[in-house]
Formats: structure tokens, C-alpha cells, sequence
């Protein structure tokens, strides 16, 4: 019986969908305006990232928002506007990709994202393996002779955990690190604090607003940077529902990778704490 059970098991894992990068079907972009939306999946999780091609206004040129609508919709990582490079004071979002690839490999699935800063080519790489549910982007120097150098470099990221549209500014957020923890100050709508290479991973949770078996929140989400490209870091937590992390890059690296987890199931702090050792991205 044991031999049939574990039979069973295994032809129902084989039967699941493995790594895989396709172009997703709902755009998640205003009908007058222009999206590109990809699909990361494996068996653990599936992630849904956006370009966002927004129209200009009188006050503002047009962007391009890279958003992460899936696999919760509205918190998390934003939906609209999660991350964006800045390289010799240029912002990616005030760029528009020259090209959008997709592959699928035995190693990894994902798509590569083509951008030109001023004559400095660089690749945005969104990836999933088959046997990890964190989903990681790296950027990498593209093909060709460069017509500069890279003088400043630096990143950054939005996240809304934990949010079902309360008051901006009622929340509670905090990051947890191996390092410590970083928490809001009360009445302080965001404050600045240093992180560190102790700092290898990120947890985004609220102190109060909770998931788990009866809460009606999403869960907290996590960010795990490779420290070897990056030379300081910062925070910013408080009261407000966005907190953020900002990284200054190593403009002489050819890489650099951050890792991202997010989930549709509703957990407590101290339950995706124990995901992720599961996981084995905290250990």
C-alpha cells in the first residue's frame, strides 16, 4: 500500500506543470493604453509581470510601470509599479524596451527585457525555476560596447503587504531581517533606515493586519538581494501602506540579482516565517 501511495504521489508531481514563461492573456492596463504581460509558473507558484505603457498628461510624459498583479492582485508587490533602475540619473520607467524575449529552458524559465540608457545596453531578466517558488530578476549588461561608462546605479522597490484598501496611513509595517527587525515609528509616515549585507533577506509584514486561517489579509512577501553588486542599502517603513527598500548598485558588477516571493495563500507572520525555512530561503 505504501508502494501505491508513493506511486501516486509521484505521477500526480509529474502531471503538475513544470517551469514555464508564456505571454499572458489579460493585459491588466486601461483599455486606451498598451500592456505586455508575461506569465512565470513551476509547480510551486506563478507570477504575472506587466509593462504598463502609460498614456502622457499635460503635467507628465508617459512611462513604462512594471507591475506584479499576480499572484495577488492590488498588495504585495504593487501591481502597478514595483521596481525601476536608475543608471546615470536615468529612470527605466522613462524608457521604452527595445525588445521583449522569451525562453524556456531546462535550467530556468523567464523573459528578457532589452533597454538602452543613453548607449549603455542593459538586459531586465525576470526568471523562475522548477524547483523554487521565489521568482528572480536580475539585471545584466547587454550586448555591445557601451558609448559610456556606468558613473551611478541604483534600484528600488515598492511593497504593499498585507492591505485590503484601509486608511494610507493607519498601518503598521515592518521588515524583518536576519539582522533585526525594522519597524515603523508611530505617527511617522516613512522612516529612513540603513541596511547591511547582515540584512540577506527582507520580510514585508504589517505588525497588526494579519493573514492566516481567518484573517482577511494577504500574506507578508520577502526580497532577497545578492549583496556581492550592491554597495548600501535603505529603507523606508512607517505608517504609510507603501514601504520601500533602495539599493546603490556596484556600477562595475555585470550583474545584479534580487529575489522576490509572494503568495496567494493567506499566511500569519510567524507561518511565512516558517514557509520560507521550509523553503529553505531563510535558514
Amino acid at each position: 500500500m505504501k508502494h501505491l501511495l508513493f506511486l501516486a504521489a509521484a505521477v500526480a508531481a509529474a502531471a503538475l506543470p513544470a517551469a514555464e514563461c508564456r505571454k499572458h492573456t489579460n493585459p491588466y492596463v486601461a483599455a486606451t493604453e498598451r500592456g505586455e504581460p508575461f506569465l512565470l509558473q513551476n509547480r510551486l507558484t506563478n507570477y504575472v509581470i506587466t509593462w504598463r505603457f502609460t498614456n502622457p498628461t499635460p503635467t507628465r510624459a508617459g512611462q513604462v510601470l512594471v507591475g506584479m498583479p499576480a499572484p495577488v492582485n492590488r498588495t504585495g508587490f504593487s501591481r502597478f509599479d514595483f521596481t525601476s533602475l536608475t543608471i546615470n540619473g536615468i529612470d527605466s520607467r522613462v524608457l521604452e524596451p527595445k525588445k521583449f524575449e522569451i525562453f524556456n529552458t531546462p535550467a530556468a524559465s523567464g523573459v528578457d527585457v532589452h533597454y538602452n540608457f543613453d548607449g549603455i545596453p542593459m538586459i531586465q531578466r525576470f526568471t523562475v525555476s522548477d524547483a523554487s517558488p521565489l521568482l528572480t530578476m536580475t539585471w545584466l549588461r547587454g550586448k555591445g560596447t557601451p558609448r559610456q561608462p556606468i558613473r551611478t546605479m541604483s534600484i528600488r522597490f515598492t511593497v504593499m503587504p498585507c492591505a485590503v484598501g484601509e486608511t494610507r496611513d493607519s498601518y503598521s509595517r515592518e521588515v524583518v531581517s536576519p539582522a533585526g527587525k525594522y519597524a515603523a515609528t508611530p505617527g511617522i509616515r516613512w522612516r529612513k533606515q540603513k541596511i547591511t549585507a547582515r540584512d540577506s533577506s527582507l520580510i514585508f509584514q504589517d505588525a497588526e493586519r494579519q493573514g492566516g486561517k481567518d484573517g482577511k489579509y494577504a500574506g507578508p512577501v520577502v526580497l532577497v538581494p545578492d549583496w556581492k553588486s550592491i554597495l548600501a542599502g535603505q529603507l523606508r517603513v512607517g505608517i504609510h501602506q507603501d514601504a520601500y527598500a533602495m539599493f546603490t548598485l556596484d556600477p562595475n558588477a555585470s550583474e545584479w540579482s534580487f529575489g522576490m516571493l509572494d503568495s496567494e495563500k493567506k499566511r500569519s507572520n510567524d507561518e511565512f516565517a516558517e514557509f520560507l525555512r521550509e523553503q529553505k530561503i531563510l535558514h
